[in-house]
């Protein structure tokens, strides 16, 4: 009687090669798609103004976000800011990226000589890439 050709070999084994291979590729994507999400740097109790005319564009993690509340806080990347503190970071983007998208949040009830402090610093540095933000349903709910 015959035997079989895997019978008589004793030396089967499987290779391991593949299967880390693909252990791998998958702890490479979940780390890729969970560093994506990035921090909005957003002040959280702003009332945003609506806008009809807004337009739709989406969130950018580069830009450079300004924000000024009701009681007339300037935050600055999220974090509360000075006046002075506001116009070194200006002069920094200035020199170093004089063509960074630059986000103004305000809210609904901010004084608007706050804004216009804030706009003229902005004109002084010469960073014309600024755009205020108003309320959207799709990205402010």
């Amino acid at each position: 009687m015959s035997r079989s050709r895997y019978e008589e070999d004793e030396d089967v084994a499987l290779s391991m090669s593949p299967l880390i291979d693909c252990v791998f590729l998958l702890l490479i994507f979940f780390l890729v798609t969970t560093m994506l999400k990035q921090d909005l740097k957003e002040v959280e109790h702003l009332q945003l103004p609506a806008s009809r005319s807004s337009l739709e564009v989406p969130p950018d993690d580069s830009m450079l976000v300004i924000a000024i509340d009701a009681d007339a806080d300037i935050y600055l990347e999220g974090e509360l800011t000075t006046r002075s503190e506001l116009l070194d970071r200006l002069r920094q983007v200035e020199q170093e990226e004089p063509d960074r998208r630059i986000r103004l949040d305000t809210d609904g009830e901010t004084p608007f000589y706050r804004l216009v402090e804030v706009l003229d610093a902005l004109n002084f540095r010469n960073l014309n890439n600024v755009g205020v933000r108003t309320y959207h349903e799709k990205y402010d709910d």
